[in-house]
């Protein structure tokens, strides 16, 4: 095990108990979690507790793709880079040192993670709406590099909203773009369900135009997730 991935169980092992008291997780479908082998986790995204969340039910180590203005948070940023982070800019580029740390997590046989919403659906600020549309990026990280995508989503039964505890002034003063630095509220979970779904195969989608099966494979992923969401997942 390298020392980023130390580093991120022992965050993970530190935090964990925090969240478990002040959420009430509930996590079906881990069966279809693989114990090995390079993968992409994808999950809808509503709060910024969204990956303390799913790591708190995933049992392998997870690199993710985060925006690359919140590396300059506080703290923040000192845990997201010895974890693994991997930064991202908002419009969906991703820098040659990115893109070669991706490909480091694949080498490895680790986990990637990525919010195909980005930060959009929490810049809408509607948390009765559905999913917002995906960045492709994830889905052109899968078939460039030959690896299997699991959807999930996070599910909330009972929430809260609150302000966002950083003032507008203060996020634009840390360079966060200014559609962040508008948004008025966030989502605190009280109680959610995390549901994963079943592997998706990156293999079909290899053959042909690579602009099609980009578009095939986020549209396939997102019917997976939105079918979790409806609760169509039968609990084997």
């Amino acid at each position: 095990m390298d020392k980023e991935a130390r580093a991120y169980l022992t965050i993970r092992n530190f935090v964990a108990p925090f969240i478990g008291m002040a959420v009430n997780i509930t996590a079906y479908g881990t069966e279809h979690i693989v114990s090995d082998g390079k993968l992409i986790l994808v999950c809808n995204h509503r709060s910024d507790m969204d990956p303390f969340i799913l790591s708190c039910t995933f049992p392998r180590f997870i690199s993710w793709v985060a925006a690359e203005y919140t590396f300059r948070i506080p703290i923040f940023k000192d845990l997201a880079k010895i974890a693994g982070g991997i930064p991202m800019s908002v419009d969906g580029k991703i820098s040659l040192a990115s893109i070669k740390m991706i490909q480091q997590v694949f080498k490895r046989g680790d986990v990637l993670g990525i919010f195909p919403e980005g930060h959009d659906y929490m810049v809408q600020n509607d948390f009765k709406k559905p999913m917002v549309d995906f960045h492709e990026g994830f889905a052109a990280f899968s078939i460039r590099n030959k690896v299997d995508i699991l959807p999930t989503v996070i599910i909330p039964v009972e929430e809260t909203y609150s302000d966002i505890p950083i003032p507008p002034i203060v996020r634009s003063f840390m360079g966060m773009p200014k559609e962040v630095c508008e948004i008025k509220k966030r989502a605190i979970y009280k109680k959610v369900k995390v549901v994963y779904g079943e592997k998706i195969d990156h293999r079909p989608f290899l053959s042909g135009s690579l602009e099609e099966n980009l578009k095939s494979l986020s549209d396939e992923v997102r019917v997976r997730m939105t079918r979790l969401l409806e609760g169509q997942y039968v609990e084997t």
